[in-house]
């Protein structure tokens, strides 16, 4: 199984390399991303951060009060990243099944390939959460992308006519779910029946078929799909 990498580069330089005057809240998000890597975010530290980026060690606390500052900021960052991801998918000449394949797809390989900031917007290492209205927001927004897909595709006739926050809860949990199979290797401990771009693309179909209106048989297209007999 083809798997893809989980894990990319920052498209930043090497944090220690990149900093100069004026770029620091920027250096301690990306070394915080390489040490989330390493070690976990419950390992992380500002002063360790801050000998990463050769700084004082108080330097980092001009930008944030706390390291659940910097884990709320990069966040907020990764929430606004989804957000435009999958927001630039949109296509209004398209139907709304269409963006939802094109949106969906955008959404888990960013997932796939920012590991660690994917577990971070949704796991336990942030506390106090409600306490960050900007968190909370860009997190809103985020969502508001698939939530206002469901609601055009309603109303449209193209998909179910219910609630489309409904709607968006099983996309999102059906989307979710595969991209933290894919992230901690559960996938790849069987041998699959289809390449990954492949397995990836019919999870989406079959995500969509779930919350069609009038849903067709799998196409015969459709990779692995087993064509009915008369």
């Amino acid at each position: 199984m083809d798997l893809p990498m989980t894990s990319v580069a920052s498209n930043q330089n090497n944090a220690s390399t990149s900093y100069h005057h004026g770029n620091l809240r920027e250096a301690l998000l990306s070394a915080a991303v390489d040490s989330i890597r390493e070690q976990g975010a419950e390992n992380l530290s500002l002063r360790a951060l801050a000998r990463v980026v050769g700084v004082s060690q108080t330097a980092p606390y001009r930008h944030f009060a706390d390291k659940n500052g910097l884990l709320v900021e990069l966040a907020r960052q990764t929430f606004d990243e989804l957000s435009g991801i999958t927001s630039d998918c949109i296509d209004p000449s398209l139907s709304s099944a269409d963006n939802l394949l094109r949106a969906g797809e955008a959404y888990l390989r960013y997932a796939i390939a920012n590991p660690e900031k994917y577990r971070l917007i949704f796991g336990s290492s942030i506390t106090n959460r409600e306490q960050y209205p900007q968190l909370r927001t860009s997190a809103h927004s985020a969502f508001n992308v698939l939530l206002q897909l469901m609601a055009e595709g309603a109303q449209r006739g193209e998909f179910l006519n219910t609630e489309p926050m409904i709607l968006a809860n099983n996309c999102w949990s059906s989307i979710h779910g595969f991209a933290l199979l894919t992230i901690d290797g559960v996938f790849a401990r069987k041998e699959q029946p289809l390449g990954f771009d492949d397995m990836l693309r019919t999870h989406l179909q079959l995500t969509l078929r779930a919350i069609q209106y009038a849903p067709q048989h799998i196409p015969q297209n459709l990779p692995g799909a087993i064509p009915f007999s008369d």
